[in-house]
C-alpha cells in the first residue's frame, strides 16, 4: 500500500465529514423560517404572499413603510426632466412591488392611501398615496435602508412614512 496515496484520502475524508456537519447545522439554523439573509447578492430575503401586505415598521433609517416581512419600501421622485417609470435596468436595481390582488393595510399603514396602477409589461404595482412603491437590491437585511436618499436612474429615492410622506 502506498503510504502518500493513504495520507491523501484522510484529508478529503476530513473535508467531507466537515462539509456534512456544516450542512446540518445550516439546516437547523433558524428553523427555515429567518427573516434575516447573508450579506451577499444571490441570498434573498423570504418569500413574500402575491397579495401584497404594507405596513409601519423598523428600518435602519427610522419608521417607515414596510411589506410583510419587514423589507423597506421606497418611492422614486425623478428629477426634473427624468422619466417617472422605472423599467429595464432601473427594475433591476429597484424591483416594482407587484400584487395580484388589492394590496392590504397591516399595523399602521392606512389603507385608504393603498393602490395599485398597471405597469407596461401587465404586471399590477402597489402604491402609497399614489407612489409607486420598490424595492432596493442592495438591502440585504430585513429592516435595511440602503436606498434612503440615494440618487439614482435619475432622480432620488425615499422611505416613505404613514402618511405616505418621504422621510
Amino acid at each position: 500500500m502506498d503510504v502518500r496515496s493513504a495520507a491523501a484520502r484522510v484529508p478529503v475524508a476530513g473535508v467531507l465529514a466537515a462539509g456534512a456537519l456544516v450542512t446540518a447545522l445550516a439546516g437547523c439554523a433558524g428553523g427555515g423560517s429567518s427573516t434575516q439573509n447573508m450579506d451577499t447578492p444571490g441570498h434573498t430575503l423570504p418569500a413574500r404572499s402575491p397579495q401584497a401586505w404594507l405596513l409601519v415598521g423598523t428600518t435602519s433609517r427610522g419608521t417607515a413603510l414596510t411589506d410583510e416581512t419587514g423589507s423597506a419600501l421606497y418611492a422614486f421622485v425623478p428629477a426634473r426632466g427624468q422619466s417617472a417609470e422605472c423599467a429595464g435596468t432601473c427594475q433591476t436595481m429597484w424591483p416594482p412591488v407587484l400584487t395580484s390582488g388589492a394590496p392590504r393595510a397591516g399595523a399602521g399603514a392606512r389603507s385608504e392611501l393603498l393602490g395599485t396602477v398597471r405597469r407596461p409589461d401587465g404586471t399590477t404595482q402597489v402604491t402609497y398615496a399614489g407612489r409607486p412603491l420598490y424595492r432596493f437590491v442592495k438591502d440585504f437585511y430585513v429592516g435595511q435602508a440602503r436606498g434612503q436618499r440615494l440618487y439614482d436612474f435619475g432622480g432620488v429615492w425615499y422611505l416613505l412614512d404613514a402618511s405616505g410622506a418621504p422621510l
